[in-house]
C-alpha cells in the first residue's frame, strides 16, 4: 500500500524561499524578473539572446558554451559570433543548429 505524500514538502519549500522571492511575491513582481535563472530567447535559427548568464566557457565559430547558475548552455552551429555582450546578457548570431541545456 502506497502512502500519499502530505503537504509537508510544499510547506518546507515555502520556508526556504529567499527574502527576495518573498518580497517579489508580496509586490506581485513576476518571478522571472527577480530570478537568477537564465532566460533563453531565440529568433529563428539566426540569433540567441541569453539573460542571467555567469560567463563564457568556450567560444569558437561552431560552438559556444555558457555558464549559468543552473547549468551549462551549449549552442552549436556555424559562423557564430557574439553580437553583443553585457554583464547580464549576451546575443549570439550565426547559423544555429542546436541549443543544449545541461544541469
Amino acid at each position: 500500500m502506497r502512502r500519499r505524500k502530505t503537504g509537508k514538502t510544499a510547506k518546507r519549500k515555502k520556508e526556504t524561499d529567499t527574502v527576495k522571492e518573498k518580497v517579489a511575491r508580496m509586490l506581485e513582481i513576476p518571478e522571472e524578473i527577480v530570478s537568477d535563472r537564465p532566460k533563453i530567447t531565440t529568433v529563428g535559427r539566426k540569433e540567441v539572446f541569453i539573460e542571467n548568464y555567469r560567463g563564457i566557457i568556450e567560444f569558437t565559430n561552431e560552438i559556444v558554451r555558457i555558464n549559468s547558475n543552473y547549468g551549462i548552455i551549449t549552442i552549436t552551429g556555424k559562423n557564430m559570433k557574439i553580437r553583443e555582450i553585457t554583464n547580464e546578457d549576451i546575443i549570439i548570431t550565426g547559423d544555429i543548429d542546436n541549443i543544449d541545456y545541461v544541469v
